[in-house]
């Protein structure tokens, strides 16, 4: 849900007000100064002598008093002290006016820390409650939730919006007067919050109306309805014709019949193949004359123990069968004990298709001794600790596949076999692409005319039609993921197709989204090195090479394949959190990101106008991921004054804008220029990650060249990549504390003092 990812960027967004250069102030300082004068006054060492004088006086007082009265000498008083008595009240009352000012000074000080604070606990509770929707299972209708989740996302967006609106406002005319005459003023920037008091009361009162609201939806959410049990019965519709896996289909079946344990999990991508191999397996010749009696049941979603059962006494009995389906049995005890009767002594095995948890129920009734389960799941089950990973197809496999599809046992004509393979290569070995690729393909002419346009388009119309067909089979596997991944598997899918994702680079650009939240027990990096281990082990949805002879499409890289990129991107703008641009006329208003597989059409004076009237104001990051560009694109000059994420590698600046220096929210910033970093770099006071690298490396011999000595300032950077540049010598009290990942141009001396200033 894009509420938990709404919820953790604003939590970080709100920390960011807290980092060492920013100076939250308190929204009466005058009344402060006022306090605090006082305080000091009464501190003052002139009422410390007037007391201990008068502690003097009568402690004097006392002793001669005492003297005279055991001399009987009349008792008068030798100091009149009613002066020192009026100075004592005085004293007495200062003090106690400086007790009651000093408890109400730290409640000052306090009220510039309200603002923030209130708005991240409400996100800290919202988030608590949001998770509870992960508890509901697989067979709930998630539609009403849904609608109520956007709801919510868009009023943390919009208080969001407010809250970095005006911390901006507020800093750069500070960052403009701290730097006239060319001298920066080392003292922090102040950020007074205290106007958005009011939007944070109304924001947070809605946010518990909200939760309240969410979890009466939970409570109420309908199941869906389940299909017919006889539609959970294969009666020969399966195809069990398979292409490649062989590997998988061979382990899967000495397993079952060497009885190396009571089930076995086939688990992989949605769509790759999974349900054939089960099918062959079961109508193995080994296997039927190992096994006694052979079941299958498609079990989804939504499938109740009962349902299973039930299917089960089906196969097993032509006579259970017109007991369960024209009867309507559903006596659950009675079915029990009808199944365990009948498996008591038969070798059986059951197959349970599409498997999505784990029925702990069902599998204490069936019996142990003589029962085998083969379980298929594109969610890697942990009750199954044995299973076997269905890869996606080869090269030749894919060929082969697409090739059958279309023309038969005969494969691809001569005339068309290099498009014919081309097509293939573009479903990357997803066997339900290749098979739904083929029936389009057999629709249509089979010309080289129209065979090249599918193979060269990206946008054609036999692959969109694919990709939309397939998506409702998809679709389920990212909606029914758990929230925390959701944000981080779109971002994923922005990428563009066919290519790698490079493994360092989304740590940072994830960091700066504010999709991944700091820990005490675990860093950053690794917790998405875990985020992404769940998506690639448990789900299945993002691909690893970890072999080179595994895939012929990647080696040792993660990436998401084309069909859940399609998916993704679909869903991403749906919800305005992403929009991949396609074309000089797409509709992006009131997107927060935006991302271009071609650079150039950033330099398109449509989309220029459009963003700057559309998404401008809100517009978090820019992810220019296409093709080098070496000519200018005018990216500085859309006014994205709320810019956390400028990814431009790829895109040749010839100078590094004044107005890029002016996105003090700013904390990734990948470029390409020649020209020297100046000091206002450290106008970006939040940068995390900072990458320059040069559009030629032409450098004079023995001439090194330095970033600013301003860079030492830069206290939040986690990861420094110049090239070409060298660290300024920094004063001795000057460390980059948070810096994990740092390089620049080999320069041993300097490098050495550097490197004893960074952890």
């Amino acid at each position: 849900m894009a509420a938990f990812g709404a919820a953790a960027s604003l939590k970080i967004t709100i920390e960011k007000l807290f980092e060492s250069r920013i100076l939250l102030v308190a929204p009466y300082p005058i009344v402060e100064q006022f306090i605090a004068s006082y305080c000091a006054v009464f501190d003052h060492s002139y009422f410390k002598v007037v007391i201990a004088s008068y502690a003097a006086a009568v402690s004097l007082n006392y002793t001669v008093l005492s003297i005279l009265q055991s001399f009987r000498v009349p008792l008068v008083s030798v100091f009149h002290i009613s002066v020192f008595t009026r100075v004592m009240l005085t004293y007495v009352a200062a003090l106690f006016l400086k007790y009651k000012m000093s408890r109400f000074l730290p409640r000052a000080i306090a009220t510039k820390f309200i603002v923030p604070v209130m708005a991240y606990n409400a996100m800290h509770r919202l988030q608590i409650v949001l998770l509870k929707l992960e508890e509901t299972g697989f067979r709930k209708v998630r539609t009403k939730v849904n609608a109520l989740d956007e709801r919510i996302k868009e009023i943390i967006w919009e208080f969001e919006d407010s809250l970095e609106s005006q911390f901006t406002n507020q800093i750069l005319p500070q960052l403009e007067s701290s730097s006239s005459g060319g001298v920066r003023d080392p003292l922090p920037y102040s950020v007074n919050l205290w106007s958005l008091k009011e939007s944070v009361d109304c924001f947070v009162k809605r946010m518990k109306v909200m939760e309240a609201e969410y979890v009466s939806e939970l409570l109420t959410m309908p199941e869906e309805e389940s299909e017919p049990i006889s539609s959970r019965i294969d009666f020969g519709g399966i195809n069990s014709v398979m292409v490649g896996s062989s590997d998988v289909f061979e382990r899967v079946r000495d397993f079952l019949i060497e009885d190396e344990g009571k089930r076995i999990l086939v688990t992989g991508m949605a769509g790759v193949g999974k349900t054939t191999i089960a099918k062959k397996v079961s109508e193995d010749p080994l296997i039927k004359k190992h096994f006694e009696l052979r079941v299958w049941v498609e079990v989804g979603r939504i499938c109740q123990s009962t349902e299973i059962v039930q299917c089960i006494l089906a196969q097993e009995d032509p006579n259970t069968y017109n007991q369960v389906f024209t009867q309507g049995d559903d006596d659950e005890e009675k079915l029990v004990g009808l199944l365990k009767e009948r498996l008591m002594y038969k070798k059986c095995l059951i197959v349970l298709d599409d498997v999505w948890e784990w029925d702990t129920q069902l599998m204490d009734i069936l019996p142990e001794e003589n029962v085998r389960i083969l379980v298929t799941s594109r969610i890697r089950l942990d009750e199954c600790p044995i299973y076997s990973l269905v890869c996606l197809l080869n090269e030749d496999e894919s060929n082969k596949l697409l090739g059958e599809k279309v023309f038969g046992e005969e494969g691809f004509p001569p005339h068309l076999k290099k498009l014919g393979e081309k097509i293939a290569k573009k479903c990357e070995g997803l066997p339900l692409m290749l098979v739904t690729v083929a029936e389009l393909l057999s629709k249509e002419d089979k010309t080289e005319e129209y065979w090249t346009e599918v193979a060269q388009k990206q946008h054609n119309s036999v692959f969109m039609d694919s990709y939309n067909q397939i998506s409702e089979v998809l679709f389920p596997s990212y909606d029914y993921l758990p929230q925390y991944l959701k944000m981080i598997f779109l971002y994923m899918g922005a990428f563009p197709p066919y290519s790698n994702i490079d493994e360092d680079n989304i740590v940072y650009l994830l960091i700066a989204e504010g999709f991944l939240e700091p820990s005490e027990e675990i860093t950053l990096s690794n917790s998405l090195g875990e985020c992404t281990m769940t998506l690639i082990d448990k789900y299945n949805l993002v691909l690893l090479d970890a072999e080179p002879y595994v895939s012929w499409f990647s080696t040792k890289d993660f990436r998401v394949h084309s069909c859940w990129q399609h998916v993704c991107k679909k869903e991403a703008s749906k919800i305005k959190f992403l929009h991949v641009l396609q074309s000089w006329d797409d509709v992006i208003k009131d997107q927060r990101r935006l991302c271009a597989h071609c650079n150039t059409l950033f330099s398109f004076k449509q989309v220029y106008d459009s963003i700057k009237s559309d998404c401008s104001p809100i517009a978090r990051s820019l992810l220019c991921l296409g093709p080098y560009v070496q000519y200018p694109v005018p990216i500085h000059d859309m006014d994205l004054k709320l810019l956390r994420v400028l990814n431009a590698a790829n895109v040749r600046f010839y100078l590094i804008s004044q107005e890029i220096m002016k996105l003090v929210c700013l904390r990734y910033l990948s470029l390409t220029c020649n020209l020297e970093i100046t000091v206002s770099i450290s106008n970006l006071l939040h940068l995390q990650s900072l990458m320059i690298k040069p559009h030629m490396n032409i450098r004079k011999f023995g001439v090194v060249s330095y970033m600013p000595d301003e860079i030492w300032d830069m206290q939040e950077l986690l990861n420094l990549e110049v090239t070409g540049r060298d660290l300024p010598t920094p004063n001795s009290d000057a460390t980059l504390e948070k810096i994990i990942l740092y390089f620049w141009c080999e320069c041993k001396e300097l490098h050495q003092r550097n490197s004893q200033k960074i952890p």
